[in-house]
């Protein structure tokens, strides 16, 4: 409820003509910036021609910031329906910024 439901995640590789993705779905080249919904996990996956890709997943963890509901109505509302049920928001990216290089043999 005070962050809101999305994170937003920065991606980029120290390789030349690396594709990036999340989840499967195509989000850049060498680097990439998107927002990501708090309740679904995601997996980032670098892939490089001639390179074995490698994937890292986007682990979560409790928002302390939600407690802040106590205050609101002493969490009933705002922290079991609308951060836990609803949005999930409750959540959040232990890490937005990734650095991930292929597996290259060099």
């Amino acid at each position: 409820m005070f962050n809101g439901s999305k994170d937003t995640v920065t991606v980029r590789s120290n390789e030349d003509n690396v594709k990036i993705y999340i989840n499967e779905s195509y989000i850049g080249k060498n680097s990439a910036i998107t927002t990501i919904n708090k309740k679904d996990n995601y997996m980032i996956t670098v892939s490089k021609n001639g390179c074995s890709d490698k994937t890292v997943p986007v682990t979560r963890s409790f928002d302390p910031i939600t407690l802040l509901g106590f205050l609101i109505d002493f969490g009933l509302i705002s922290i079991l329906l609308i951060d836990g049920a609803a949005t999930r928001a409750w959540h959040k990216a232990d890490q937005t910024a990734f650095v991930i290089d292929p597996e290259c043999g060099k």
